[in-house]
């Protein structure tokens, strides 16, 4: 952007102060957007890739310390971003650099691998050797910890690192930031920004976007691919003279002729795409990494036909309105203009474009050739998102698009024709628009999807009362989180005040006193109390359908953990990553039977992306992996290896347990599991309860429907498990790994009787519980997995 297009946002304020030592603080709106996104869209959709090629004597051990020297000094690249108490629900910690590991060789090196930014880290890089001298150095960010304002800042110092210069300790950490931010905020600026906002947005288009091939699906999958082109070199020189001769910036004259493009093809004089902006808002923050952007939605009234020239000076003028406006973050903005909402669009506006300057500034040593590897995503966050970039050769013009809308040929075709126009206004700036002849076959506005509405016989008498008792719960629920003394059935979670966060905040409660894990789309589509409801009801009754959840990433076959008594799969989370190779969990269901589960467990395994390597579990779930390893053996005459920890073969001649056995059971398994002990004699549900809350293991509100849920698990595995009969003569390898404290019945705990080989047996230490978070686990597993490959 020119000088004569530059405005700081909301005038002078005080400075940023810095915390030093700061551990753990508030998020900044921008991470608090990010953390958002990541949880109700694809993970992996905000990650920030680039991969360059080094040719020359490039010095590995050298770039190894140089990135840790910077992951040491921005605290922001050691941050995690966990649920917090605080109003915005998420906070920001900083671990420290021994506890992450940067070099991650298990990645793929593709930008879209997801990360979990409840442990970090937020950044993993690998290094490729291709000859003796010829190397890749992947690196890839989360957006909420990097931007393309990062990028200049990140690759300096890092090359400087590199030569074992010496850095300056950064005057402000992001963590700074953000605090100074919220202060800031706290004094009412949002709530004027938020008039604003919604005095410029209200009656804006649903949809704004290009004629596709195909209708909009309701559920977009986000599948996408990437056309690059090279703007012409006259059109990009005709760029710069409009800008300067304008007061305008290379990106304004860009957004202008594309909101020109979309408005003459779509037929649609009203336009709104989106941008993303800088926040970078005081010179304390020009040298900080972070995520300073926020997505703004800019929009255009073409209806008088204006010239270019007057057009771009309203999108100019628009534009620095923004900047003042800038503070107020998008799903804020999308609360308070409030517009119809869908899965099937993204909402205010589903074109995108970006401009990220010239990216050649690296300061590399003389001595290395670097060079940007040209790498294509193969997803897409919006109908069209357009982006623009200097590289050495020139200006590139990027279009990152959905293929479930729009053929290859269509988009190249528009793509060309989009240039084609902005050669044209640029030639002739004064000439009315629609004097600019667009050679695409113009055609409506694409429509919503069928289905995008409530269907009439889906609606619940006006002004009733909840009548179920799942709308009785919601009702209560609404009247808490949204602060309103009555909610009839057909009330509007969005009307009534509701909004994003909050939406997450029911769903979680609706997680835990139901146990229904509703997608964050089934509220923007349900909305209403009524069929909110419906939809909870017809979830509770489905018949139970196993899934697998991913636990770790990786090529190859992988391997399938089944639930323990408890019937959840946290268990599992540090052992999974510790493994190296890719880790299936399968989680209870409710079903009744251990024959059930392993037929269901199976029909999920088929359903992996990795094809089984080993079936294994903890307790129980050894069982459970054992009958689906014999299942699949009769079916295909293929034995995999069973890994079995601390497992037992169960006697179905055990009674039926009493409800004080159970409850007690219970209490000390749940109680281990967390690593925390509830006490002795706690034999009802109502001690049970009392004790948890004592210890912090529940909620204020739903705190009966968990214990309920978890404790009706537990008694459904629990009895399944005492009345399963093993069948014997397994010819697969089997392995027990043994609490080595626990007393033992018989060496191999009655497994040798069950197959035709010898049961392999590792002793290691601890109890039952302990032995799965004994430091030998992971190793022993890894083991016997790389074992399992050897062998065939």
């Amino acid at each position: 952007m020119s000088a004569r297009a530059t405005r700081v946002p909301g005038g002078r304020t005080a400075g940023i102060a810095h915390h030093e030592s700061l551990v753990e603080a508030t998020v900044s709106e921008q991470q608090r957007a990010m953390w958002f996104l990541e949880r109700t869209g694809r993970p992996g959709t905000y990650n920030i890739g680039s991969t360059v090629r080094i040719r020359g004597e490039f010095d590995v051990p050298a770039m190894k310390r140089a990135l840790a020297e910077l992951v040491e000094r921005h605290r922001v690249l050691r941050s995690v971003l966990t649920e917090g108490e605080d109003e915005s629900g998420v906070r920001q910690r900083v671990r420290r650099l021994d506890e992450i590991d940067l070099f991650d060789e298990t990645w793929d090196g593709r930008a879209e691998t997801p990360f979990d930014l409840g442990t970090g880290p937020l950044v993993r890089a690998r290094i490729d050797r291709q000859g003796p001298d010829d190397h890749l150095f992947s690196l890839c960010f989360h957006h909420a910890v990097y931007d393309g304002g990062s990028a200049p800042v990140f690759w300096r110092e890092l090359w400087r690192a590199y030569r074992g210069e010496s850095l300056d300790e950064p005057a402000v950490q992001y963590a700074d930031y953000a605090i100074w931010q919220q202060q800031r905020l706290a004094g009412g600026v949002l709530d004027k920004q938020a008039l604003w906002w919604a005095d410029t947005l209200t009656g804006c288009p649903v949809l704004t976007t290009l004629p596709a091939d195909r209708p909009r699906p309701a559920h977009p999958s986000n599948a996408g691919r990437e056309l690059r082109l090279r703007m012409p070199e006259p059109v990009r020189r005709g760029v710069e003279a409009m800008a300067e001769a304008e007061g305008a910036s290379f990106y304004m004259v860009v957004l202008a002729a594309l909101q020109a493009f979309v408005s003459r093809v779509s037929r649609q004089d009203d336009v709104v795409i989106g941008s993303p902006l800088s926040g970078r808002v005081r010179p304390e923050l020009r040298e900080v990494i972070g995520c300073f952007v926020n997505t703004v939605a800019t929009r255009a009234d073409l209806s008088q036909d204006p010239s270019f020239r007057a057009h771009l000076g309203r999108t100019r003028d628009l534009v620095l309105d923004l900047f003042d406006h800038l503070e107020l973050p998008f799903d804020r903005v999308v609360e308070t203009v409030n517009p119809p909402r869908s899965p099937s669009w993204s909402p205010l506006f589903q074109m995108l474009y970006v401009h990220q300057g010239d990216i050649t500034e690296r300061d590399t040593p003389s001595e290395l050739l670097v060079t940007e590897v040209d790498e294509r995503t193969d997803s897409a966050k919006f109908d069209w998102l357009v982006t623009t970039w200097q590289d050495a050769e020139g200006m590139v013009l990027s279009v990152e698009y959905a293929t479930e809308l729009f053929d290859d040929g269509t988009v190249r075709r528009l793509a060309d024709e989009f240039l084609g126009m902005l050669a044209a206004v640029l030639a002739d700036p004064d000439r009315a628009l629609s004097g600019h002849p667009v050679t695409a076959t113009a055609g409506a506005a694409v429509s919503a999807p069928a289905g995008a509405t409530v269907a009439p016989d889906d609606t619940a008498p006006a002004a009733e009362d909840p009548v179920t008792p799942t709308e009785q719960y919601l009702a209560e629920l609404w009247q808490q989180l949204l602060d309103v003394p009555r909610v009839y059935r057909n009330d509007d979670f969005f009307h009534l005040g509701g909004h994003s966060f909050l939406g997450i905040r029911l769903l979680n409660r609706v997680r835990l006193q139901y146990g229904v894990e509703l997608p964050t789309a089934a509220l923007f589509e349900a909305r209403t109390l009524y069929r909110l409801g419906r939809a909870i009801d017809r979830e509770l009754t489905a018949p139970a359908r196993a899934e697998l959840l991913p636990m770790a990433e990786g090529s190859g076959p992988a391997f399938f953990l089944v639930h323990p008594v408890g019937g959840g799969v946290g268990c599992y989370a540090g052992l999974a990553r510790a493994l190296g190779r890719p880790v299936y969990a399968l989680e209870a269901v409710g079903l009744s039977t251990v024959e059930e589960m392993a037929e269901a467990y199976l029909t999920a395994v088929e359903s992996a992306a990795q094809p089984p390597l080993a079936f294994g579990g903890w307790s129980m779930g050894g069982v459970v992996a054992f009958e689906m390893a014999r299942r699949l053996e009769l079916r295909t005459g293929k034995a995999l290896p069973v890994l079995m920890i601390d497992s037992h073969v169960p006697d179905p001649g055990t009674g039926p347990a009493t409800e004080a056995d159970l409850v007690s059971w219970f209490a000390e398994d749940w109680g281990a599991a967390v690593g925390t002990d509830l006490g002795p004699s706690v034999t009802t549900r109502e001690q049970l309860w009392q004790r948890a809350r004592e210890h912090g293991l529940l909620e204020s509100l739903g705190d009966g429907g968990l214990v309920e849920r978890l404790l009706d698990r537990f008694e459904t595995n629990l009895h399944a498990i005492r009345r399963f009969t093993v069948t014997g003569g397994y010819p697969g390898r089997v392995c027990l790994i043994q609490a080595e404290d626990e007393p033992r019945d018989r060496a191999d705990h009655g497994w040798g009787d069950m197959t035709s080989r010898p049961v392999r047996t590792i002793a290691l230490q601890g109890d039952h519980y302990g032995v799965m978070r004994g430091p030998e686990l992971a190793p022993t597993l890894a083991r016997l997995l790389q074992e399992a490959i050897d062998h065939g």
